[in-house]
């Protein structure tokens, strides 16, 4: 692991002793011990899965081999989903109702249609 001999972990441990006192090494003790002890079975859990996995996946691909899917001869064309009928009629509602439509906002333009002369006032065609 480390190469650590007895004559290094006991000098660590002296150490420690020292610097954190009676009190609070065991307690760092403690804590240390449930961190392994929670990092260990994480790491167990992450094997198992990972093995549980692998097994499943190679278990599909030894079957896919065994027993081969039909594919469909045919190639026709895919078509997308229509909408409910409910959303097609809002979205052909106009967005702001109290706006004129196309159809009046024509009608409210004021003059005569494109391509024909105005009149002048005394009768006569202007431009004349």
């Amino acid at each position: 692991m480390l190469n650590l001999g007895a004559g290094e972990v006991i000098l660590i441990l002296v150490v420690a002793l020292l610097v954190l006192g009676p009190k609070r090494l065991p307690e760092l003790a403690r804590g240390i011990g449930k961190f392994m002890r929670e990092f260990r079975r994480q790491t167990d859990e992450v094997r198992s899965v990972v093995e549980r996995e692998f097994y499943r996946m190679d278990q599909d691909v030894t079957s896919g081999l065994a027993e081969p899917e039909p594919q469909p001869q045919s190639i026709l064309p895919v078509q997308a989903p229509r909408p409910p009928a409910s959303l097609m009629e809002e979205a052909s509602l106009p967005t702001n109702p109290g706006a004129p439509g196309p159809a009046s906002a024509s009608a409210a333009v004021s003059g005569p249609p494109p391509g024909t002369v105005k009149a002048a006032s005394n009768g006569s065609p202007e431009g004349a």
